[in-house]
């Protein structure tokens, strides 16, 4: 966080300083090969906040910057963007050509502005995984430009990155065209390779597992196949070739083929290598991996702050897991049934290439052969030694069966024919239970499934109902927002209502977070929508009276008693000087000439409470600077500090006055940087909504 902290410092002081970009030493490309980097040449700065224009960029001092310790940065796990600057001298006495390869296949956006030596723009090219991939400057699963540099000219480039939380890298990796060709060649040929391997197995196995009808083959089959589009993705065919106008898909590809085989690879370890019969608290952490895949896979359709944390945590689960099936192996070795060779090798190898995948990842390894191609090798070894265990396992169970036979053939000349119906109608049972417990394993699947898809659809419908940002720019002229749901649906919700003659805005934080606090959100909407729109009510508190009447009437339809309820602030403004104020538990901030003034609402809460009351209206006469804040208990409650405790309403009425001297579109920027300084590594434990109107 410091170092951070130092950066945003560095990045500012430069930009209030207004130089000019220092002249960098221009690198001559006459005399290079066909093939070379460029990157140590180079200087590049980090704008976590992407702030950054290339006019402000170009006023930065050198100062500003860092040089690049290898050939092939590697920019860590990030959602900031990056900004990378080379100047580059053609000394010689004809034009030179250059694909210029700037970024791996899965960064989100790429822009290279081409500038001559006086610094004006030439030209600049965008792409990235967010765009089409028709729109790239060259049709390539990388992202390569092409540049021609002309005879006795000096070109500056300057790179702009971003990714959305996985690793950044910038090559600036130089190509003459007989080197490029002769480059994707020898690419081509080593993934087609690969690819042809990984396909041979593919169909190899799922004959086995069809003709055998082994669930072990299947398991097998997936994973190699879950497995083989992750990398697929990764290395940028999969955007190239299936779903080219998708930018959706080719951004979340990859972390979905990542979870999905590594789930795959669980459960194969957890057959093959018996984990399941292994009790006590092994098999406990392993089933903690399961979760931890399942709540990856799940990140992996999400976006933001989720989505970015899901590559770190993937990254590090696999290489975890790789170096736990060492224990189970080593446990494993302790029985009768030892697991083999090429079963043992196989996970060395997969612990191996995902060690040094990882480790280039977080730049311990500098060799781009490696960190292109680690993966592909380990997984190729680790894939032949468990196609190399399983035709082992057929072959055992062969022999196995080969010896019953004869074992059951000898007997048969010594049991009588009770016996041999006997045996028969165990067989027949024990066929019977293991189809029931399968179908109930593939029921249980199914209503997984269901239940995520439903939350997630959940989430849909409930940022349908949210007011637009083009009603609040029809109602207001300043306005701010910050909505944090403590999981994927929220319990708390903000609301907003325009008639001829008032304009009505609410905050409201509902019994319960997740599923249940968003069921009740939807009571609590449809009520407000009611109130204004079929009874015509004008009155604050009137309209909380009658919420209160159409909740415990929703909530009483099947004779039971619910408790469920919901805390509000309302206001109703007429358009002119006067706003009316009701609340129920919840108070409002108003901030007047720097001097926070807190209205509070009645104790008592929207729902079924002992000693109701009327609800009571305030009125407060506008001037102009006025600035109200409505907001839930979620960001003053949430613990964090040095000593893990609430952040408390004194502290938060701070941040607010601390804010109010800021534009109020940036609330979402202001006050969710002091949340997330605040919680630190602290769970979020409650949905969080604050409101700021400004007249």
């Amino acid at each position: 966080m410091i170092l951070k902290k130092l950066k945003i410092f560095f990045l500012l002081t430069a930009l209030l300083t207004g130089s000019q970009i220092q002249a960098i030493e221009a690198v001559k490309i006459s005399n290079q090969a066909t093939v070379f980097h460029l990157a140590k040449n180079s200087k590049f700065i980090e704008d976590s906040e992407h702030q950054l224009t290339l006019e402000s960029f170009l006023e930065l001092e050198d100062s500003a910057f860092q040089k690049p310790k290898s050939d092939v940065p590697y920019l860590d796990f990030t959602s900031s963007s990056y900004w990378m600057k080379l100047s580059v001298e053609n000394d010689g006495n004809t034009s030179k050509f250059y694909y210029i390869e700037a970024a791996r296949p899965l960064t989100n956006l790429i822009k290279l502005y081409l500038l001559d030596e006086n610094n004006e723009l030439i030209k600049v090219w965008e792409t990235g995984d967010d765009l089409p991939f028709l729109e790239r400057p060259y049709p390539y699963r990388k992202f390569v430009f092409p540049i021609n540099f002309p005879a006795n000219s000096t070109r500056k480039l300057v790179l702009q990155t971003k990714s959305d939380g996985e690793i950044l890298k910038l090559p600036m990796k130089f190509y003459t065209i007989n080197g490029f060709t002769e480059f994707v060649a020898k690419e081509n040929f080593f993934t087609g390779l690969y690819y042809g391997f990984l396909s041979l197995v593919f169909i190899l196995f799922s004959f086995f597992g069809f003709a055998l009808r082994q669930r072990l083959y299947s398991i097998f089959v997936l994973y190699v196949f879950f497995f083989g589009l992750f990398q697929f993705a990764l290395d940028g065919f999969a955007y190239q070739y299936f779903w080219p106008n998708n930018p959706w898909m080719g951004n979340h590809a990859i972390l979905i083929f990542a979870g999905t085989s590594i789930l795959a690879l669980l459960i194969y370890a957890d057959v093959i290598l018996e984990f399941y019969k292994i009790k006590g608290l092994y098999y406990q952490l392993y089933k903690v991996f399961y979760t931890i895949a399942g709540i990856g896979l799940i990140g992996s359709f999400t976006g933001g702050q989720v989505y970015a944390i899901t590559f770190p945590l993937l990254n590090g689960l696999s290489l975890f897991m790789a170096f736990y099936f060492f224990i189970g192996i080593y446990l494993k070795f302790k029985t009768d049934k030892k697991p083999g060779f090429a079963l043992t090798a196989a996970f060395i190898f997969l612990w191996l290439g995902a060690l040094t995948f990882v480790a280039s990842n977080i730049n311990l390894i500098s060799n781009e052969f490696l960190a292109n191609n680690a993966l592909k090798i380990g997984s190729a070894i680790e894939i032949t030694f468990l196609s190399l265990a399983m035709a082992g396992r057929y072959r055992e169970n062969q022999k196995e069966k080969i010896s019953a036979q004869e074992i059951a053939y000898a007997r048969l000349e010594e049991v009588n024919a009770l016996k041999i119906k006997q045996t028969e109608e165990l067989e027949s049972q024990v066929k019977e239970r293991t189809k029931e417990i399968s179908d109930k394993n593939l029921i249980l699947s199914q209503q997984n499934k269901e239940i995520i898809n439903s939350i997630n659809y959940a989430k849909r419908l409930q940022n349908a109902i949210l007011p637009s940002k083009v009603l609040f720019e029809n109602c207001f002229k300043e306005y701010g927002l910050l909505y944090l749901p403590k999981d994927i649906v929220s319990g708390d919700f903000y609301w907003l209502e325009k008639t001829k003659t008032h304009v009505f805005f609410a905050v409201a934080d509902c019994t319960g977070h997740g599923v249940p606090g968003a069921l009740v959100s939807v009571v609590g909407y449809n009520a407000l929508n009611r109130c204004i729109n079929e009874l015509k009510l004008t009155n604050p508190a009137e309209i909380l009276d009658q919420m209160t009447i159409f909740v415990e009437e929703t909530f009483s339809k099947n004779q039971n008693t619910v408790s469920d309820g919901m805390d509000m602030s309302i206001c109703s403004w007429d358009y002119k000087d006067k706003v009316e104020f009701s609340g129920a538990f919840n108070p409002i901030y108003l901030i007047r000439n720097e001097e926070l003034i807190e209205i509070k609402g009645n104790k008592q809460p929207i729902g079924k409470f002992i000693k109701r009351e009327p609800f009571t209206k305030h009125e407060i006469n506008l001037i102009k600077g006025d600035s109200l804040y409505l907001f839930s208990d979620g960001y003053p409650d949430q613990f964090g500090g040095e000593r893990g405790k609430k952040l408390k309403y004194s502290e938060f009425k701070n941040y607010l006055l601390e804010f109010n001297k800021q534009p109020a579109n940036t609330m979402e920027t202001f006050l969710k940087k002091r949340f997330d300084e605040w919680k630190n590594v602290e769970e979020q434990i409650d949905d969080v909504c604050i409101m700021n109107i400004r007249f």
